[in-house]
């Protein structure tokens, strides 16, 4: 049986990204986020394309775009700037939460599904 080798798919060149030092920032902290240039673009009203020009390269953004990204990734501008690190969140949770949640990551996605729903349903009802 023959495996497949590691590497872009067939006929597609692998492409290293060459980004500033505020670009490499901001694509980290977004992919930590688990947000999509896309998604990214849509909370703070610009485009994929936008983002994507500011992960890159280039210079970094307008004080007022860098405050929608800081915003919108949940961290602060010094920490975009590279200023400041954020807290691991580890750090941030309590050891009882925290036992909860390595439980819950080690469960099957179905079951971990059924609990976050439950964990909405009862936050949702605090809201109100």
């Amino acid at each position: 049986m023959k495996t497949k080798k590691p590497g872009p798919p067939k006929g597609q060149k692998h492409i290293e990204v060459k980004r500033s030092a505020f670009g490499e920032r901001l694509y980290k902290i977004r992919k930590a986020r688990g947000v999509t240039q896309q998604g990214l673009g849509d909370k703070i009203g610009v485009t994929k394309r936008v983002v994507a020009f500011y992960e890159g390269d280039h210079a970094g953004p307008t004080p007022e775009l860098l405050q929608k990204l800081a915003i919108g990734l949940n961290v602060s501008v010094s920490h975009l700037l590279g200023q400041k690190p954020m807290p691991d969140i580890k750090d941030t949770i309590k050891p009882a939460l925290r036992k909860h949640l390595d439980a819950l990551q080690n469960l099957p996605p179905k079951e971990q599904r059924t609990i976050l729903n439950m964990i909405e349903i009862a936050t949702s009802k605090n809201k109100r």
